[in-house]
């Protein structure tokens, strides 16, 4: 590694966020490390006033050199400005990528450090990531650990492979940093919705994960954010669709969770509609449930709830 390249480059991105950014920006410039890291933040033509507000933080911060403040001149969409920002991170020749959307932010100046200290240690491991929390509008917080805490055995840590990412698939993106090298945005091509669920993924195919029990990350829950700013029977169809994305291209492990995305947007027609069984759109729901579980019994359930619901 060249001695102008950083060992760790931060992918950062933001769209209409100007309420939020500068705490996940200023808690990532907190970082308190003995290596070099740079950050890339690549702004998707906000209508707000993120950029003057970026601007106007970094113009006498300390550690301005460190960021890289790109502003997209037209809007390319969450996921295209995303891979974007992977590639300009792939291209800085960093030897880990570690990432921060602009609407969430890190709690602990020593993420970075112990995460790359981690990697650093486990030659076996190409991606590092951790416990995080939700935070809502009314300003409530709530511990998201997804992995069962047995995973653990007692121990600060463990490791995981390719299949438990398939069965379980709870991996926030602000608790990731990876080995740059494990990146391979290409494949993207045989994809109909890439997105980063398939990043993962693939990051996995060049070595193992290790989750650590550390609650040193925010996903905060708002309006504005990509996902959650769907409507449900959009964010529920997407979930499903990424799901399908992967099992059409031969990663069968992800039949579970293709199967709980659609219960889940079969409960949410359920909970607000009445007689879905006049719907189109619950009666295709229901088939293509039964053309992948072939479960005659669940079928009948769902037709008696679009009835009697």
């Amino acid at each position: 590694m060249e001695n102008n390249q950083p060992l760790v480059t931060v992918f950062m991105i933001s769209y209409n966020q100007q309420d939020y950014i500068i705490e996940a920006l200023k808690n990532v410039l907190d970082q308190e490390v003995d290596f070099t890291y740079k950050v890339i933040l690549s702004d998707d033509c906000s209508t707000d006033s993120t950029q003057q507000v970026v601007d106007d933080f970094l113009e006498n911060h300390p550690k301005k050199d460190l960021v890289t403040f790109i502003k997209q001149e037209k809007n390319l969409g969450w996921m295209p400005n995303f891979i974007f920002t992977l590639q300009k991170c792939q291209e800085s020749g960093a030897k880990y990528i570690a990432m921060c959307e602009g609407d969430d932010f890190w709690t602990n100046k020593h993420k970075l450090q112990k995460q790359i200290d981690l990697l650093e240690k486990n030659p076996d491991t190409v991606l590092a990531c951790h416990r995080y929390k939700e935070l809502y509008n009314d300003g409530s917080l709530k511990e998201f650990p997804y992995f069962r805490k047995d995973f653990f055995n007692g121990n600060h840590s463990f490791k995981f492979d390719q299949k438990d990412f398939e069965e379980f698939m709870r991996i926030q993106t602000m608790t990731i940093v990876f080995k740059a090298s494990s990146l391979d945005l290409s494949l993207g091509k045989k994809y109909e919705y890439y997105c980063d669920t398939h990043i993962k993924h693939h990051i996995l195919d060049h070595g193992l994960g290790i989750y650590t029990e550390d609650f040193d990350a925010v996903y905060r829950i708002h309006g504005n954010n990509v996902f959650m700013s769907l409507d449900q029977r959009k964010k529920t169809k997407f979930s499903y669709d990424v799901y399908k994305d992967l099992i059409r291209n031969g990663y069968e492990g992800y039949r579970n969770l293709l199967n709980t995305a659609m219960r889940e947007r079969i409960t949410n027609e359920l909970k607000n509609n009445k007689r879905n069984i006049l719907d189109p759109y619950y009666r295709n729901i229901i088939w293509e449930q039964f053309t992948n579980t072939k479960s005659f019994p669940q079928l009948l359930k769902y037709i008696v709830k679009g009835i009697f619901n």
